[in-house]
């Protein structure tokens, strides 16, 4: 039973007679039909691999008079569908009156893109990737999760403390293995964790510690922002997008983790404000995470413009 995604069903009368149309999207599919006094008498419908899948249904049906009741269905808008009824030529019923049905520029766009991954090369290249990449984001919700049972049952000086050694061996690990467990950023994330518990260890009030995510989501930005400003993402930001399966701007990539991190750190500094310590661990920890995602799926969508996007 495939999944449906939305559903649409409207009635109209023309000529003392009643009309229904239902439209249903589904993931890989739509389909529609038009029903006269409770008989269909015109379907359509769009399957994966048609040559158009973002295009309107048309409902078509020849009356016994000789007319033609055309429908019309598509999308109004970001969060909805009409449709639009027409006898010979003539408008008879809109749900959206003088309103364009059809998808926007921007989701042509992305059906498109979507569309070019699925080449033979952009599926070998998507799975090389996956497997090169697994075991650094394995390592990273790893470690995540154990910094927060850690946090939560020792104190934030023994998270921050045990996650600096943990990286510190993971990297000696990932030298001898040869299997990348921290990602292109390796030396870069080190050098945070170790900076992050130099400030646990100086500053051992955990009220002043919850703030080392504040600082260090300033100082993790400021590089990331010189690397994009002053050299094209060649620095820092082109060991990240060896990881990315499409063309990326460097560039552009680095300013935006950079403004993703101040970002963070902002989120970091009002949750220390408005939260208890628990709290603000099951925030940091958590609920961050899919803000920070949001940010990060948002910029991949702006380095994929970029002047000097490609491939690494």
């Amino acid at each position: 039973m495939p999944l449906r995604l939305s559903r649409l069903t409207r009635s109209f009368v023309v000529d003392g007679q009643t009309f229904a149309v239902d439209y249903e999207v589904f993931v890989e599919s739509s389909r529609s039909s038009l029903t006269n006094d409770g008989r269909i008498v015109a379907s359509d419908s769009i399957e994966k691999g048609d040559p158009d899948t973002l295009r309107n249904h048309r409902l078509a049906w020849t009356r016994p008079d000789g007319r033609v009741l055309e429908v019309e269905v598509g999308p109004a808008g970001s969060w909805g569908y009409g449709l639009a009824a027409r006898l010979d030529g003539a408008v008879v019923h809109e749900t959206h009156p003088g309103r364009t049905l059809g998808y926007g520029p921007g989701m042509k766009k992305f059906s498109a893109w979507t569309e070019s991954q699925n080449t033979p090369d952009a599926t070998a290249r998507n799975q090389a990737a996956w497997k090169r990449n697994w075991p650094s984001m394995a390592t990273d919700v790893s470690l995540a999760l154990i910094f927060f049972f850690v946090a939560r049952e020792y104190g934030l000086v023994t998270a921050a403390v045990g996650g600096a050694a943990a990286g510190l061996v993971l990297w000696v690990v990932q030298r001898i293995s040869k299997i990348d467990l921290l990602g292109g950023l390796a030396v870069y994330g080190i050098a945070i964790s170790l900076v992050s518990a130099a400030f646990s260890l100086i500053f051992q009030d955990e009220r002043i510690i919850q703030h080392r995510g504040t600082i260090l989501g300033i100082v993790g930005a400021l590089p990331f922002l010189a690397d994009g400003l002053f050299a094209r993402g060649q620095k820092l930001a082109v060991r990240l997008a060896r990881y990315l399966t499409f063309d990326v701007d460097a560039g552009r990539l680095a300013v935006g983790m950079g403004l993703i991190g101040l970002v963070s750190a902002s989120m970091n500094a009002v949750a220390v404000a408005l939260l208890s310590r628990d709290a603000w661990l099951v925030f940091t920890t958590f609920l961050d995470t899919p803000i920070v995602i949001v940010l990060f799926l948002t910029t991949l969508l702006w380095v994929r413009k970029g002047p000097d996007a490609r491939s690494y």
